[in-house]
């Protein structure tokens, strides 16, 4: 309870903060009269639709990605698992790439990108099903396959796209970001995380069972459908957060093992604090994408620059969890 309480009071100090950074610098008494509708008319603007929506999506993609995160993990039973391992995250990046070479419109992007990952990952579940043997070890392959036929097409139309627009549009969208954010996309997000988050929620104690690998039979549960129903879910989770922002890395990797270092819990009690440390940690890089120079970096080189740093430390010190 304490240690959630900490995440909540960390996550509320990161949002004020997250308030008042930025190339139109906020001192406190400017942003308490703009979230009342008070005073200056530019200020409210930025803060209702600039800076809170795009507040409220980061922290609703870093919980997104962590809690998937750590449900990846426990159903592959590996500490290096994410939605890479499926191919959720080629899928999206291959949907996103076919929709920015023939459309430039941004919900045309967001909505093939979704579904093409969506689709990957279910094709994945369904030739990882056509094969005998270790079910866990099958989707691993399964989804190795994937990922490397995603990227191979990925590079095709990489080649093909015009190198003036198209080919850096599509390199920026890949290095993620949160510059477009808007109402529309918190309402689809805040929809799909929710759903997802109270699924996977009402299956927590099965969801932990998994981890005994083919025993869970055994416990009374029908493992088969539970793991495909917490793989849906948390590529749900994974798919709308690429779909939105682009690839968004390390963040499904780092914070479980955060979590596991603070805690020693089941994931059933973990599920809230994962949740809570991810939108902090995400919230905390892309404060500081947007912040650190004039120009505002992609959110994946923070992310990924932090999560590098921390597995490094663990890795020295002997504490990688292998």
């Amino acid at each position: 309870m304490k240690q959630k309480a900490g995440f909540l009071a960390l996550l509320t100090g990161l949002i004020l903060v997250s308030f008042a950074c930025g190339r139109y610098p906020l001192s406190l008494s400017q942003m308490i009269e703009a979230l009342f509708r008070q005073g200056d008319a530019m200020i409210q603007s930025v803060i209702w639709n600039i800076r809170m929506p795009r507040i409220l999506l980061v922290c609703l993609c870093g919980g997104a990605l962590a809690l998937s995160g750590i449900i990846y993990q426990t159903i592959f039973k590996n500490p290096l698992a994410s939605g890479d391992v499926i191919g959720a995250s080629s899928g999206c990046s291959l949907g996103a790439v076919i929709a920015i070479l023939f459309s430039q419109n941004t919900y045309l992007i967001e909505l093939s990108a979704f579904i093409t990952g969506l689709a990957t990952v279910l094709f994945t579940i369904y030739l990882a099903g056509k094969v005998k043997g270790n079910r866990i070890l099958n989707l691993v392959i399964a989804g190795l396959i994937m990922q490397a036929m995603m990227t191979s097409a990925l590079m095709v139309l990489k080649i093909n796209a015009d190198p003036m627009h198209e080919l850096a549009s599509i390199e920026y969208w890949l290095m993620g970001g949160f510059n477009d954010a808007s109402w529309t996309q918190v309402g689809i997000t805040a929809v799909i995380v929710s759903l997802s988050f109270l699924g996977v929620y009402i299956l927590r104690w099965q969801i932990q069972m998994l981890s005994f690998g083919e025993e869970a039979n055994t416990l009374g549960i029908n493992a088969k459908r539970i793991r495909f129903a917490a793989l849906l879910l948390s590529t749900l989770m994974v798919s709308c957060v690429i779909s939105i922002a682009g690839m968004v890395s390390w963040v499904g990797l780092l914070v479980p093992h955060i979590i596991r270092l603070l805690r020693k819990e089941a994931l059933y009690q973990n599920m809230g604090i994962t949740f809570l440390c991810g939108a902090c940690f995400l919230l905390l890089c892309d404060t500081l994408a947007r912040s650190l120079f004039t120009m505002e970096l992609p959110i994946s080189i923070l992310t990924s620059f932090f999560g590098a740093v921390f597995l490094i430390v663990l890795f020295v010190k002997g504490r990688f969890p292998i």
